[in-house]
């Protein structure tokens, strides 16, 4: 098995990792970053970006660049609706009704476009560690549900990705914490990331870690926190100018990238300047934006955001029945947990001071890195045992939900349930199969409808049939069914009202490899360009300043050269015509300078 890398798929940012002799180490970038933005974006002409440069463009061309992709993963479009205002490209509802993006009449689906990011993220590790990367461990929101998880799984297998494990981020924290540690404690896992929030209570004991329990909310984030400082300059412009700009969606994203910055600023000084020159034009001329945002006033404005993690920590705390004096650490998770209201406010609720020893970027990457590790061997068997994040049922009678797996349940976790007939002769049993803890069946996730076909005929609720829901160590769900009476089993394959079929990953994945074939033929014709290009300036400084020593045969030489080469470069797209010229160019290059040297020239 070749190398596994450890990676963190972040709302804003990407990280990815690996064990190097039994320690894990950050992966760098090919822009020498050690984060990846999750940005996808594209030009008019279709070509792709991915990262910085991505990020850098949205500026100027919102519509056309892909962000806060997380947030749409495994969700359908009706509820989404808390995601919309945090993008200004066209989301929409496709097959099923499940979330799409459309740019530039290209239709995209969030796992198609996660799988972009996880290209690039792949290609960084081949790059860094000088061979091929096919699999990999990839971390999710503890609060994500069934088809998000399946949704990421199928995004890891469009790039090409052989996803071993899928696992919640506030588990791959305390992944990185037991292997740094190895000391009994009961920590609290605060994960305040860019597009969600998760809090999971862990008991630690040496090379043991048990979840005890998880809470979260995937509609909270880093992202939202920006929103209502945009909302709040997009108010202060109003007042100034009269002048309503919430629609405009470039003047949205000036404000948007201003209140991220806004809110960075803010961690290390009391009050910040937000000048925004030529935010907008009419009539009268342009108009510009300049306010200053104190810390006092972000944290009135974001405080209804903050306290929302608070009360999911006093959940959290119920669920695993302890008490705050139970907990030994705290750990902060995601970018956003650097904002100094939460530090005091988990400070204050915990009553402990907080673990600031780990890069709260980094370790859930670092975290996926140890799992990757134990599963090669290369870290000494560490357990941590997982918790499912929400509850398992069927729908009964009464549009109802009866829970058969609860949530904060160990996993793997399996339960056995007996259903039967309800009619005379019935041949069909059909379960719907549900995630989630509302009481009602239809506020809860559907994971899809289950039949098992060809029972034996006789009176109803005479038919046994044990239907055993499964619950993997990736969170994921599987059902099977088996007839008592005849002994005949039967797999059943979740049918989810999201996600993508087989035909169409397959598709996506046959895209994706071709696009990653074209683009290093294209980077490498551009890389030749660029020599040839590299020559041609050589051979004209040459020119410029040792004319007087050269031949009169030599200088027509030169100039045919120099005349030829940019023919080439306006003409040729061909690669090996383009390797020709650049090998005769590079022979040109050095008769010349060899013959300058001759006459005494240095």
């Amino acid at each position: 098995m070749g190398k596994v890398i450890g990676i963190d798929l972040g709302t804003t940012n990407s990280v990815v990792a690996y064990i190097d002799r039994g320690e894990p180490k950050i992966i760098i970038n090919e822009e020498g970053g050690r984060v990846t933005p999750s940005v996808v974006g594209f030009s008019k002409s279709g070509e792709r970006f991915v990262g910085d440069i991505a990020k850098r463009q949205m500026l100027i061309n919102p519509d056309a660049t892909i962000h806060s992709i997380k947030r749409f993963m495994g969700k359908r479009y009706k509820d989404a609706g808390n995601d919309l205002p945090l993008v200004n490209y066209k989301v929409s509802a496709g097959r099923n009704g499940d979330c799409q993006f459309d740019v530039n009449g290209r239709i995209l689906s969030p796992q198609e476009a996660s799988a972009m990011i996880l290209q690039k993220l792949k290609k960084s590790a081949e790059d860094f560690l000088g061979e091929t990367v096919s699999e990999a461990i990839i971390t999710v929101p503890a609060h994500f549900n069934d088809p998000q998880r399946q949704a990421t799984k199928d995004a890891g297998t469009i790039a090409g990705l052989n996803v071993l494990r899928i696992i919640n981020e506030p588990t791959a924290a305390a992944m990185a914490y037991l292997h740094d540690r190895r000391k009994s404690a009961t920590i609290a896992v605060y994960d305040f990331g860019g597009g969600t929030f998760d809090i999971s209570i862990v008991h630690i004991d040496r090379e043991l870690g048990e979840v005890r329990a998880t809470r979260g909310n995937n509609a909270l984030g880093g992202g939202d926190v920006d929103r209502v400082i945009m909302e709040w300059l997009i108010e202060q412009f109003r007042k100034e100018h009269g002048v309503d700009v919430a629609n405009d969606k470039v003047v949205r994203q000036r404000l948007r990238d201003a209140a991220e910055r806004a809110k960075i600023e803010l961690s290390s000084a009391l009050e910040t300047e937000i000048q925004l020159p030529f935010l907008m034009a009419d009539a009268t001329g342009p108009r510009h934006l300049q306010c200053t945002l104190s810390r006092a006033t972000f944290e009135a404005i974001a405080g209804p955001l903050l306290d929302a993690t608070m009360e999911e920590c006093r959940r959290a705390l119920h669920d695993a029945r302890m008490t705050v004096e139970q907990i030994d650490e705290v750990v902060l998770v995601g970018g956003s947990s650097r904002i100094p209201r939460v530090k005091e406010l988990v400070r204050e609720f915990f009553g402990r001071q907080l673990n600031q020893q780990f890069n709260p970027d980094e370790v859930v990457a670092i975290g996926a890195a140890v799992q990757a590790g134990v599963l090669e061997g290369e870290v000494k068997s560490v357990t941590l045992l997982d918790v499912t994040s929400l509850s398992l049922g069927i729908e009964i009678e009464g549009k109802r939900m009866a829970k058969l797996i609860p949530k904060n349940s160990c996993i793997p976790a399996q339960k056995l349930q007996l259903v039967s007939t309800v009619v005379d002769n019935q041949k069909t049993v059909k379960i719907h199969v549900l995630q989630g803890e509302s009481g009602k069946a239809d506020e809860n996730t559907s994971l899809g409808e289950f039949e098992l076909q060809g029972i034996e005929p006789a009176p109803r609720g005479v038919p046994r049939i044990e239907v055993k829901f499964v619950i993997d160590a990736n969170g994921i769900v599987n059902v099977s069914a088996r007839d008592s009476r005849s002994g005949v089993a039967q797999q059943l394959t979740i049918q989810a009202p999201t996600g993508m079929s087989r035909l169409e990953m397959e598709r996506a994945r046959d895209e994706a490899a071709s696009y990653e074939k074209t683009a290093e033929h294209a980077g490498e014709l551009k890389e030749v360009r660029f020599q040839i290009e590299r020559q041609l300036t050589q051979i004209e400084t040459l020119l410029r300043d040792q004319r007087d020593q050269l031949q009169r045969n030599d200088v027509q030489e030169a100039d045919h050269a120099l005349k030829r080469g940019r023919m080439a470069l306006q003409k040729a797209q061909d690669r090996t015509n383009l390797e020709e010229v650049h090998g005769w160019l590079r022979r040109m290059l050095l008769a010349l300078n060899e013959k300058v040297a001759g006459n005494g020239v240095h």
